[in-house]
């Protein structure tokens, strides 16, 4: 064989039908349906996996969350570039993620949101990097030169791209499209290197996330005030604080009381009526 051809397949990144691809085993996800599903049992390291989907807080962060403490209890700094919201501090606790190890990127553009993401990963510096991709488009060879730095480390490298990318070509290693129902995170595998796509996974959704909506009347701004017997007004929604006033206000408010009842009290012909009286002057 053309010894060019031979250095070309033995390639880490080309893959020949009539061979056993290296066998190579991922990072357990945590949920055993879906490790099932995937070729090496778990998410890709060393390599990119895209999740496609449109909408946010359907349960796409919850799904990586048991790798990311996997890292977390190794000691890996988890990296999130242009997260679409500050990630929930309580609920990385919760699960053994201390926050010292996260470390969030805020990047202005596409362009330096793949700049970061490259550094990271050749670099190899963070166990795990999340990145959620504007809705720009990115282009085959802008994913390629991740794809190349990811295999440099042994990582989670994982971007989040709308699900219109479907139709593109992508050099990742897994490609999943997400979407919710009311109480499960529906995964539909649409590519996977060395193993079959088209699997479809229901991964119950956390409890938090399929509590039902409170009915506008039964919040509490929408109470109405009630009477009471003694002719008061309650509420139960939190009433605002009562005004603070200033020494000089106070003074201010209890001179005109004073005034008024001085002006009640007095009868014609009384001392108060006198001109220059001190009274007189005291209220004037």
């Amino acid at each position: 064989m053309n010894q060019k051809l031979s250095a070309l397949l033995a390639r880490s990144d080309i893959w020949q039908a009539s061979t056993s691809p290296p066998q190579t085993h991922g990072l357990a996800t945590g949920y055993p349906a879906l490790d099932r599903s995937l070729h090496q049992g778990g998410w890709p390291t060393g390599a990119i996996t895209e999740l496609l989907c449109d909408d946010t807080g359907i349960g796409e962060l919850q799904l990586l969350l048991p790798a990311l403490t996997q890292y977390a209890q190794q000691g890996r700094q988890l990296v999130f570039v242009s997260p679409p919201y500050l990630p929930y501090a309580p609920a990385l606790q919760r699960a053994g993620i201390p926050l010292a190890q996260v470390v969030v990127v805020k990047a202005r553009s596409t362009p330096e949101q793949l700049w970061a993401v490259g550094q990271l990963l050749r670099a190899d510096i963070a166990g795990a990097v999340l990145c959620w991709l504007a809705d720009e488009a990115v282009n085959h060879v802008q994913l390629r030169k991740l794809q190349l730095a990811a295999q440099t480390g042994p990582g989670l490298a994982v971007l989040f791209r709308s699900s219109r990318a479907a139709a593109e070509a992508s050099p990742a290693a897994l490609r999943i499209a997400l979407s919710a129902t009311r109480q499960s995170c529906r995964l539909h595998i649409i590519k996977q290197r060395g193993g079959w796509a088209g699997q479809i996974v229901n991964i119950d959704r956390p409890e938090g996330l399929v509590q039902g909506n409170i009915p506008v009347a039964d919040l509490p701004v929408h109470q109405t005030m009630r009477p009471t017997t003694g002719g008061q007004q309650t509420c139960s929604a939190p009433c605002p604080p009562k005004t603070h006033l200033s020494a000089k206000a106070r003074l201010s408010a209890e001179s005109r009381r004073s005034i008024k009842v001085h002006s009640r009290d007095k009868q014609p012909g009384s001392f108060a009526d006198k001109p220059g009286s001190s009274t007189s002057s005291t209220l004037h």
